[in-house]
C-alpha cells in the first residue's frame, strides 16, 4: 500500500511541477489530490488523483481529464480504478461546436476488464454570464465493454451503437466559490442499456492557486455484469491547484 501511495503522490508532483510549461503551451485547469486513513474497528486508507485540463487555440478547444482512485481496508484491495477521456470541440462562434469524444475506463471492482466508447456531435453554451455557464451537448457512437468473467447471457463483451446526452452547470456563487452539475448518459441504440454518471461539486478557494473541493458522484449501469451492482457513489473532499 505504501508503495501504491508513494507512486501517486510522485505522479501528483511530477504534474505539478510540470505544470508551468504547460501553462506556457496555452493549458489551463486544474490537479487535485485526496488522502484519507481511518483506523481502529477498520484500517482503511484511500488515496484519489485528478487532473483537468483545456487548451483553447482558435477555433479548437481540447479537453483532456485523468483521473485515479484506491482503497485498501484492513490490508485487502477494496476499489482500484483508473479513467481518461478527451474532447476535441471545433466552434463556429462561441456558442456553438461540434465535438468527438473518446473515454478509456478501467475498474477492477466494476466486472468489467474495461470499458471503451467514441462519440461525436454536437454541442451549444446555452448561458453564460460572468465564470458561469450552461452547456449542452447530443451525439452518437460505439460503446466496446470486456467483461471480467465470462458474462452466462452477454458472453466476454458487449458492443453497440450508443446515443450520448450531456450538460454541464457552472455557478459562481462568490468570487471564491462556485458550484457545479455535470451529468452524462450514453445510451445503447440496440438494447437500451445505459451508462450515467452525475458529478455535483461546490469548491471554495483557500487562495487564487489553492482550492478545496466537496464532490458526490453517482454512476449508474442499467445493464451491468453478473454479480455487480447497477449503481455506485462515491463522496470525496480534494485539494487542488488552478493554473
Amino acid at each position: 500500500m505504501v508503495k501504491r501511495i508513494r507512486a501517486l503522490a510522485g505522479a501528483l508532483l511530477m504534474m505539478g511541477m510540470t505544470l508551468p510549461a504547460v501553462a506556457q503551451e496555452g493549458w489551463s485547469g486544474d490537479v487535485e489530490g485526496g488522502l484519507v486513513t481511518t483506523s481502529g474497528n477498520t484500517d482503511e486508507t484511500s488515496i484519489s488523483g485528478e487532473a483537468d485540463i483545456t487548451r483553447d487555440w482558435m477555433d479548437w478547444r481540447q479537453n483532456v481529464l485523468l483521473q485515479s482512485r484506491y482503497t485498501e481496508q484492513n490490508d485487502e484491495r477494496s476499489a482500484e480504478r483508473y479513467t481518461a477521456s478527451t474532447q476535441l470541440d471545433y466552434k463556429f462562434n462561441p456558442n456553438d461546436f461540434v465535438f468527438i469524444r473518446a473515454r478509456y475506463d478501467n475498474d477492477d471492482f466494476s466486472g468489467y476488464q474495461f470499458q471503451a466508447s467514441t462519440t461525436a456531435g454536437y454541442g451549444r453554451r446555452i448561458w453564460e454570464q460572468g465564470g458561469s455557464h450552461f452547456d449542452t451537448s447530443v451525439g452518437a457512437g460505439y460503446r466496446y465493454s470486456k467483461f471480467e468473467q465470462r458474462d452466462p447471457e452477454q458472453g466476454s463483451k458487449r458492443e453497440e451503437p450508443i446515443a450520448r446526452l450531456a450538460v454541464d452547470f457552472l455557478y459562481e456563487l462568490s468570487e471564491t466559490a462556485k458550484f457545479r452539475e455535470e451529468l452524462e448518459s450514453e445510451i445503447g441504440v440496440d438494447e437500451g442499456d445505459s451508462v450515467s454518471r452525475s458529478v455535483t461539486s461546490l469548491q471554495a478557494n483557500i487562495n487564487s492557486s489553492v482550492a478545496m473541493r466537496f464532490s458526490y458522484t453517482v454512476e449508474h449501469d442499467s445493464n451491468p455484469p453478473s454479480d455487480s451492482k447497477n449503481t455506485d457513489t462515491i463522496s470525496a473532499v480534494t485539494v487542488l491547484y488552478n493554473f
